[in-house]
């Protein structure tokens, strides 16, 4: 139940004001909140209220702890199910760790089942199979939970929900505790937490669901012991005491109690197992749990009703006139003036370390949402996701002016099926590429401000379906078989021009006023190479050559189109003439960035640079380079690389190591890297991380951030531009806008 809050305690966290206590532990305390300045939602009286979940004042945090309460609000951020509470904001770095997950009104399983004894069968059946979905939402992101408990299982009118991340670690994340330490709740650990947690699987989390089934059915757990020392010779052996478990329910609970993890069911084979039928609506709870719902509820409106709201808090940052690029990053000001309206999910907080960002909902309904959108700005940058034509991810000394980020920006999240295949920033205007064709949405708001609707024809895959460039008020996108001009303020056709043999355009890079892209026949690898003006009033072909690889990418720099596939073929930019400095056998150059006339790739365990004007062999930039992603770099020659574990920079004129970083987020994963201003950027997955340009040798990221996106398999894609990020999911084509690390 909710307590009051101790008289003399503190009454803030954060943006949040604290309503009452609902539960404390050794290092913290969990507190029912609401954001200052939260309007009321009319016919809805909880919303906006939070569980905050922040450390007790006073104690010494360790960088260790930081890092593990930072990878709670990482886990916490990936998964998004029905049957888990969603996190609206956190923050690992302040004087005060808090994490802010959405408030469910109810009793824990363990207090439910102390108070009004074990669950019927029945019941234990459906909350079982919305609990085993839970962990297949997590484990989808690749997520365990590793301390899924009784106490960790909130039931809610609506069903059960699984909260606390504490000690959820990633698939590919380092260990977080001493050899030797068992990480989780004695009683409903596996066998795999006994071995240490390197041994953890998914499995893992179904031995502990099976545990927390038992104790709901019969009111003790599997393996509860007062000794210790028994508890976890129990769990090691297999020796489960189920004989109180009802008879129908034994065998799925022995199952999932298994002492191999490969003889546990999957949860999706779980949840089939103990309600084949699905679910019913509503959940069938029993009245007893009914009336501890409405205490709960009961408790929380006296609460909320207790505490009068403070004044609202601004929607956005206060505008400032132009101002010279600083030579830092204005972070302090920033922190100090913004600030975002939360309710329920919407995205929390102003602009802190370790905030889920762009977690507000579609921003904009389809149609009509652009009568409510801003009109488009007259001016203001132009920004592709490969940031330039060599695709060095290098977005620009304009990230330190704020008058680079659209006017009334604040954090968004677009609807799903609007960026799949990518987009661009051009003058307030983010115009993206996805599943309901090209959409041109405010980058203050999000809101759609047109649409030129997927045809029904459309071709699978990205090709034919990317926006290639804008120039002078035009976005140019290919559009099946076409490559059209539409005008940036209201998506009218302007241009035109089918591609050559009705084939689709892809693999774009654009350069001085001149379109480069290989137009590939539907469904096969043989294409042509096309040099595309943009400028002028004709606006002609300038050339044409067969290019016939299925998978490339095109740089252009210094005068040159450089198509790296099978080989590096290099091309007068100019003529199309074929030109020394490539190679006719395999290149070996995955993730190529063109700088200058030099070519660097990532060639097996080495960063390779190859001089174009000149027939030299590669040069070996630096070894240790396995698993590592596309480099990124900088005005002045800095290469900055992402491998598994560690981030490092490099001069390019004679390779020698700047800085570099041992990343404890990127054990078993490299992320994307991009230059903003002043800082690297490393974008994994969810999360980007922030690193000083100007270090010399060890070189930690500064506060990080997360992001609610859905990830399964490629990392969205990022535009950066002053303290604004925008990121779009291949997945889904979800786009969302939000503060930058």
């Amino acid at each position: 139940m909710i307590g009051p809050l101790p008289p003399g305690s503190r009454t803030h966290v954060g943006p949040y004001r604290l309503l009452g206590l609902l539960g404390a532990g050794g290092m913290g305390e969990v507190y029912l909140a609401r954001e200052d300045g939260a309007a009321p939602v009319p016919g809805a009286p909880l919303a906006g209220l939070v569980a905050l979940k922040t450390v007790l004042p006073g104690l010494d945090l360790d960088d260790g702890f930081r890092i593990r309460f930072r990878r709670e609000i990482a886990a916490a951020g990936a998964v998004r199910s029905p049957h888990s509470a969603a996190l609206v904001a956190g923050d690992a770095t302040g004087v005060t760790p808090w994490l802010a997950t959405e408030y469910v009104p109810g009793p824990s399983l363990a207090e439910a089942v102390t108070r009004t004894g074990p669950l019927p069968e029945a019941v234990v059946r459906a909350a079982g199979a919305r609990l085993a979905l839970a962990l297949a939402d997590m484990h989808a992101v690749r997520v365990l939970h590793r301390d899924l408990k009784p106490g960790n299982v909130l039931l809610g009118a609506a069903g059960p929900k699984v909260i606390d991340f504490g000690i959820a670690q990633a698939f590919e994340a380092t260990q977080l505790t001493r050899t030797g330490v068992v990480v989780g709740s004695p009683g409903y650990i596996s066998p795999e937490h006994v071995n240490g947690s390197r041994a953890l699987v998914p499995a893992s989390d179904v031995f502990c669901l099976g545990a927390v089934l038992a104790f709901a059915a019969c009111g003790r757990g599997p393996f509860d012991d007062p000794d210790m020392a028994a508890v976890i010779f129990r769990i090691a052996h297999g020796e489960p005491e189920l004989d109180r478990v009802p008879a129908g329910l034994r065998a799925v609970v022995e199952r999932c109690l298994a002492p191999r993890p490969e003889d546990r069911p999957t949860p999706h084979e779980l949840a089939g197992l103990l309600l084949p039928g699905g679910v019913p609506g509503p959940f069938p709870w029993h009245d007893a749990l009914r009336e501890q719902f409405a205490a709960h509820t009961e408790q929380a409106l006296r609460c909320a009703a207790s505490v009068r709201a403070a004044p609202p808090r601004p929607s956005a940052p206060p505008q400032e006139p132009p101002a010279p690029p600083a030579p830092a990053r204005r972070r302090g000001t920033l922190v100090a003036s913004a600030a975002i309206a939360v309710v329920c999910a919407v995205l929390g907080a102003v602009y802190l370390p370790g905030l889920l960002d762009g977690d507000g909902g579609p921003a904009a309904g389809r149609p009509g949402a652009s009568a409510s959108a801003s009109a488009p700005a007259s001016s203001g940058p132009t920004v592709v996701p490969g940031a330039d034509a060599g695709r060095t991810d290098d977005f620009g000394s304009r990230d330190g002016k704020l008058a680079a980020r659209p006017a009334g920006w604040k954090p968004w999240k677009s609807e799903e099926g609007t960026g799949e295949y990518g987009c661009v920033l051009s003058a307030g205007t983010l115009v993206c590429s996805g599943e309901h064709g090209v959409t041109a949405l405010d980058a203050a708001t999000g809101a759609e401000r047109w649409n030129l609707p997927e045809g029904r024809e459309a071709e699978a895959g990205t090709d034919g379906r990317s926006i290639a460039a804008v120039e002078d008020g035009t976005v140019y996108a290919f559009v099946r078989d076409e490559l059209v001009g539409l005008r940036l303020s209201d998506g009218k056709r302007v241009w035109r021009r089918p591609l050559p043999d009705g084939r689709l355009g892809t693999g774009a890079v654009y350069a001085n006023g001149v379109l480069y892209y290989v137009a590939r026949v539907k469904g096969g690898s043989a294409g042509t190479l096309v040099a595309q003006q943009l400028t002028g009033g004709k606006k002609p072909r300038k050339w044409a050559v067969d290019y016939d690889d299925f998978e490339f990418t095109l740089l252009a720099g210094d005068g040159r189109v450089v198509a790296v596939g099978r080989d590096v073929r290099v091309f007068d930019a100019g003529t199309g003439e074929r030109l020394p400095g490539g190679g006719e056998k395999k290149a070996g150059c995955g993730h190529p960035v063109l700088k200058g006339g030099e070519l660097i790739c990532v060639a097996g365990d080495s960063l390779t640079v190859t001089d174009l004007s000149g027939p030299a062999r590669p040069r070996v930039l630096a070894g240790g380079m396995e698993g590592a992603m596309k480099p990124a770099v900088t005005k002045d020659g800095t290469v900055v690389v992402s491998t598994p574990g560690r981030v490092r920079a490099f001069r390019l004129s004679d390779g020698e190591e700047r800085w570099h970083h041992v990343d404890t987020l990127l054990d078993d994963a490299a992320g994307n890297v991009s230059i903003v201003g002043s800082s690297a950027f490393v974008h994994a997955d969810v999360t980007v991380d922030s690193y000083a340009l100007d270090a010399e040798g060890e070189n930690p990221p500064g506060p990080g951030k997360t992001f609610s996106l859905p990830v399964r398999g490629t990392t969205p894609a990022l535009i950066a531009v002053d303290e604004a990020l925008f990121l779009s999911s291949p997945d889904d084509g979800t786009v969302l806008s939000g503060f930058a690390p």
